[in-house]
C-alpha cells in the first residue's frame, strides 16, 4: 500500500512540475511575443504605421491565449480518460 502512495505522490509532483513549466512558458511567450511582434511589424512590415502594428500585437497575444486554452483542455480530457481507464481496470480486477 505504501508503494502505491509513494508512486501517486511522485506522479502528482511530476504533473505539478509539468503544469508549472507549461504556465511559465506561456507567461514568457505572452510577455515577449506581442511586444516583439509590435516593434518588428512596425519597422519592417507596416513601414511605421503603429495602428497596424498594434493590431498585430493584439492578434499575437490572442493566439498565445487560445493556444494555452486549447492545450489545457486537451490535457484535461487526457487525464479524465486515464482516470476512467483506471476505474474500469480496478472494477475488472475486483470481479
Amino acid at each position: 500500500m505504501s508503494d502505491q502512495v509513494a508512486a501517486a505522490k511522485t506522479s502528482d509532483q511530476a504533473a505539478s512540475r509539468a503544469a508549472l513549466m507549461k504556465l511559465l512558458f506561456f507567461a514568457a511567450t505572452l510577455a515577449i511575443l506581442p511586444i516583439s511582434s509590435y516593434f518588428f511589424t512596425e519597422k519592417y512590415v507596416w513601414s511605421g504605421n503603429s495602428n497596424y502594428a498594434a493590431i498585430t500585437a493584439i492578434c499575437a497575444a490572442n493566439i498565445v491565449l487560445i493556444a494555452y486554452i486549447v492545450i489545457s483542455v486537451v490535457e484535461d480530457k487526457q487525464s479524465f480518460k486515464e482516470v476512467e481507464e483506471k476505474k474500469l481496470s480496478g472494477t475488472k480486477k475486483e470481479q
